[in-house]
């Protein structure tokens, strides 16, 4: 009877041991898929995380994500720009291209010539400056609303003579001639300088574009490169002279000058202090010039 009951309880132990084998095994085949699939939700949300433009910042264990607004509206560079310049009390007011009507006056400031000065009658539609401002610079006392500028410029003035004349230098006096076999059609004497402006300068207005400005100062200018061209026939022949010569013109030309405008628009006028030509070497004339920017740099 102990043998076989010792049987009896042996199997039973076996059986015990055999089920409690396969339970741990379920519990941890259990697991091992729980966590599995919790690698894989994980693995799924990183790449969706991932995939995302959203920003994300992690502090420890904690991940703070930022959603983006992607009806966000945005600004092209050249609007960017605009409003930046809009911001602005002042642009450039000189740099730029002038373009002027050239006058002469008497000492007295009179447009009618004194006699020694007639053969210099101008033709005011065709006596023109071109001046090409290259280059300013503004120095602000109270930010754009006032300020000094500076800058360099070059000018091209051409006087276009009413009278059959020819320019000439004898004797070291500028003079003129008159040679009556000679038909002229054109007849221009010509001057270029550098110049350097000094002006004290205002702007009032909300921005650049809706800002009246005026500025006023003097000039001081080196003359070169003077001369005279004719067109004209003679004899049945057209011909074409150019004469250069410094013609006594003053080396260093002295003027005030102001320009006043709104926005981009400038009108400007120039009145030389210092006559044309070399003191007792020519006529006592003094140039003026009013015109317009025709754009700015």
């Amino acid at each position: 009877m102990q043998t076989v009951f010792d049987l009896k309880l042996k199997k039973m132990k076996n059986s015990i041991l055999k089920s409690s084998v396969l339970f741990a095994f379920l519990v941890s085949f259990s697991f091992a898929m729980n966590a599995q699939e919790t690698r894989t939700d994980t693995v799924k949300t990183d790449s969706t995380v991932k995939e995302s433009d959203d920003w994300k910042i992690s502090i420890g264990k904690t991940k703070i994500i930022i959603q983006k607004d992607d009806d966000s509206d945005t600004l092209d560079l050249t609007e960017l720009a605009e409003r930046k310049r809009r911001k602005k009390q002042r642009t450039n007011h000189f740099a730029g291209i002038d373009l002027g009507i050239n006058g002469l006056l008497t000492p007295n400031q009179s447009v009618d010539l004194q006699k020694e000065a007639q053969f210099l009658e101008l033709n005011y539609r065709k006596s023109v400056e071109l001046s090409i401002n290259f280059w300013e610079k503004y120095l602000p006392i109270a930010n754009e609303k006032f300020g000094i500028t500076t800058g360099a410029g070059l000018k091209y003035n051409s006087y276009d003579l009413v009278k059959d004349v020819v320019i000439v230098n004898q004797n070291d006096i500028t003079n003129w001639d008159e040679d009556s076999t000679r038909s002229i059609s054109k007849n221009r004497f010509k001057t270029n300088s550098l110049y350097v402006p000094v002006m004290l300068e205002t702007n009032l207005g909300k921005d650049a574009d809706h800002s009246f400005h005026l500025a006023v100062g003097g000039t001081v200018g080196y003359t070169y490169g003077n001369r005279t061209k004719q067109k004209y026939k003679q004899e049945g022949d057209e011909f074409k002279n150019k004469d250069r010569n410094d013609f006594n013109v003053n080396d260093f030309q002295f003027a005030a000058i102001a320009r006043v405008g709104y926005g981009d628009f400038t009108l400007y006028a120039t009145y030389n202090l210092t006559p044309l030509f070399d003191k007792n070497k020519g006529p006592e004339v003094y140039p003026f010039t009013i015109g317009l920017s025709l754009m700015s740099f």
